[in-house]
């Protein structure tokens, strides 16, 4: 599958009725639609936000990650006016590279406005946190004060980095094995 929950897809243009797109065939309301957004992924099929069909990854054709739709571009306008002078939005005449106010130029250099809304938006967007497992060894002593920590993978156990700690100290110890989450920066 070349999608996951939560992407915009585009719909292919040239989707017919009569054509198999991969195991399933596309109705008359899957074709009137331009952007879709994927919400559950199964058995090489997608549901998506606006219908309850099943979609193949033949009936699309990527990610719509560059296109508007007319209520986000209502939305981002919104944000990059709200609390802020005219002179810091990009949509001024101050910043937008024609001189002409932000009215103005939606009316006269559509392209252009869309394209300052596009480079606001993918500045703002979150990101999607990605997290790594680590797995650490810690050496204790017997009063229970962290002496040693090591991040062990496949080719070591803890027992074994006890041992080599042990090897060059003297005392008693222990070890814990722990789990560790960190967000991959």
């Amino acid at each position: 599958m070349k999608y996951k929950v939560g992407d915009k897809v585009k719909v292919r243009s040239d989707l017919k009725t009569s054509v198999l797109y991969g195991s399933l065939y596309a109705v008359a309301e899957m074709i009137k639609k331009k952007i879709v957004t994927i919400t559950y992924v199964y058995d090489g099929c997608y549901k998506v936000v606006e219908d309850d069909y099943a979609w193949t990854d033949e009936m699309l054709e990527g990610l719509a990650e560059d296109e508007l739709t007319a209520e986000e571009a209502i939305i981002l306008r919104g944000e990059m006016c709200e609390g802020r002078s005219c002179s810091r939005c990009k949509l001024s005449a101050y910043n937008n590279g024609t001189g002409i106010t932000c009215n103005e130029l939606a009316v006269k250099h559509p392209e252009r406005y869309i394209e300052v809304l596009k480079q606001y938006k993918k500045d703002h967007e979150k990101k999607e946190i990605e997290v790594v497992k680590k797995t650490c060894c810690l050496v204790i002593d017997e009063k229970r004060t962290v002496v040693h920590e090591e991040e062990i993978d496949n080719h070591d156990s803890c027992e074994e980095v006890l041992k080599r700690y042990c090897e060059e100290h003297d005392g008693k110890f222990f070890a814990i094995c722990e789990s560790r989450y960190a967000v991959k920066e």
